[in-house]
């Protein structure tokens, strides 16, 4: 099955809030059997200090659905401090380029990069689309990413994870994010299922998933 190809691969990282207001940072343990399914390149290129985040790209789900998963995805990728992260509204969208959300896997309209370095001040751009989305369970989410350098068209990043959670690792992984996220306000220690019945929440961990390997 497809989504055997895709099991969570949790680096160590440093949990902020998000839902649960944790104040302490944790580790989540990395599955050594986990696949990478991550684009890293060899020479890292420039430094990139400023990141346009576009809004979450779907081709039938209406942008008004996607607000939630746009925050949650940029939400973790602020987390991550590798650069700032300077999020784009799908109305700041229309207004440079006519467009609410471009693809990542489609021809960018030639002016974007341009007209994004010129009234944002950024360095790079970070598309997103949603590959697949299921809010009833067993919940599943699928994230493609790429960090592309605007200058050059180079990508410095890419990401495409699709996590089902009624893949047995996949549902261990989202249960120990949850545990972790919620544990200084739950002192009494459930065993972390909720994230498997709520689409919010699992968004979060899929955005947190999705980011796992970004680093400077």
């Amino acid at each position: 099955m497809k989504q055997l190809k895709f099991i969570i691969l949790l680096g160590a990282a440093a949990l902020a809030a998000t839902g649960c207001q944790t104040r302490r940072k944790a580790t989540v343990s990395q599955r050594p059997d986990a696949p990478q399914n991550w684009f890293l390149p060899t020479n890292p290129g420039r430094l990139i200090r400023r990141v346009a985040m576009l809004p979450v790209y779907h081709a039938r789900i209406p942008g008004e659905t996607l607000k939630d998963i746009d925050v949650a995805l940029g939400a973790e990728l602020s987390k991550k401090a590798v650069f700032e992260v300077v999020p784009l509204s799908r109305t700041e969208m229309e207004g440079l380029i006519g467009l609410r959300e471009v693809s990542s896997v489609e021809r960018i309209p030639g002016d974007l990069f341009r007209k994004l370095q010129e009234q944002y001040g950024v360095d790079g751009v970070m598309l997103t689309d949603l590959t697949h989305y299921s809010p009833y369970r067993p919940v599943s989410i699928g994230v493609r990413s790429k960090l592309v350098d605007i200058e050059s068209g180079r990508i410095h990043w890419a990401s495409d994870v699709l996590l089902d959670s009624s893949n047995a690792g996949v549902a261990v992984a989202a249960r120990e994010y949850q545990k972790i996220l919620c544990r200084d306000n739950f002192p009494i220690q459930g065993d972390g299922g909720t994230v498997l019945m709520s689409p919010r929440m699992f968004v979060k961990f899929a955005a947190f998933s999705n980011y796992a390997s970004l680093q400077k």
